[in-house]
């Protein structure tokens, strides 16, 4: 996967030795204000001189740690040290997903492995002989997984329990499933709410009630959150995600006539964030 943040930073590796004594470096001279997940307020004196690329951590979440392999969501706003310019901002678009490897990760790779979803970190980073100008970075590392207060169960629909990564597993009752649209949040989120003309980023594991076997499942090696467009949605996830917020968790039981003609499906879907549109696929299949 080729993402914009990795094509910039691909031009501003770090091509110098470092000096006898240190130097300071830019890091200090920079001010990141507002929350996590809230669009970053960066201010310092352009032109910003960088000695040497450096990393802080500006807020330490309390989520999932990322490890070697795993699926990471960033949130970015990339500026350029000399002139002031914003290169790329994404706070207020798609979130960035992608597996921490080092082929993938490139240069984000050891900044980000072993830190903790949640954590916002301010990062600057030296110029080379082909891309002259240092750049400032602020990013947010997301939750991959939904987060929030636990709702009770309801009886009659299916169990779910979660794993330590917050995987699902569906357990699928006896009996004969609900004719009509089932929705059921198993976990309530505090975030944005979904809605019509967004574009919503998930993370789901489908069943077939009249199996119980899994039909797809974006969780596992490998697997990573998706963005997908709220109108190219299957009618069971529109009608049952509409008004949910972000941090939810929501099981959606969704009649052969809402989804594929078929079979009852049993959807468990992570909420993970809402944003415009940019060019999303359909989901829920």
């Amino acid at each position: 996967m080729v993402l914009r943040l990795l094509a910039v930073m691909a031009l501003l590796t770090v091509a110098a030795c470092a000096p006898d004594e240190p130097e300071p470096t830019g890091i200090d001279l920079v001010s990141v204000g507002g929350n996590f997940g809230a669009h970053p307020q960066v201010t310092f004196d352009a032109p910003l001189e960088v000695t040497e690329t450096d990393t802080e951590e500006l807020v330490t979440g309390e989520g999932t740690v990322l490890v070697d392999g795993a699926a990471v969501m960033v949130s970015f706003l990339a500026v350029d040290a000399v002139t002031g310019e914003v290169i790329e901002d994404t706070f207020s678009a798609q979130p960035e997903v992608i597996l921490l490897t080092e082929a993938e990760a490139g240069p984000l790779y050891e900044d980000l492995l072993g830190r903790t979803e949640g954590s916002r970190l301010l990062r600057v980073e030296v110029g080379t002989t082909t891309k002259p100008n240092p750049l400032v970075l602020v990013y947010d590392i997301l939750h991959t997984r939904a987060w929030g207060e636990e709702a009770p169960a309801v009886a009659g629909m299916p169990v779910v329990t979660r794993s330590e990564t917050g995987e699902p597993t569906v357990a699928v009752p006896d009996t004969a499933p609900p004719a009509d649209l089932s929705v059921v949040q198993l976990i309530r989120g505090d975030g944005a709410q979904v809605r019509s003309g967004l574009a919503v980023t998930v993370r789901y594991t489908t069943v077939a009630w009249s199996t119980g076997a899994v039909v797809e499942s974006t969780w596992g090696e490998g697997q990573a959150p998706t963005t997908v467009a709220f109108t190219g949605l299957i009618q069971g996830w529109q009608e049952g995600l509409v008004d949910e917020t972000v941090g939810s968790q929501v099981m959606l039981v969704v009649p052969p006539e809402q989804a594929f003609g078929d079979d009852t499906l049993v959807y468990v879907i992570d909420v993970l964030a809402v944003s415009a549109l940019t060019g999303t696929d359909g989901a829920g299949e």
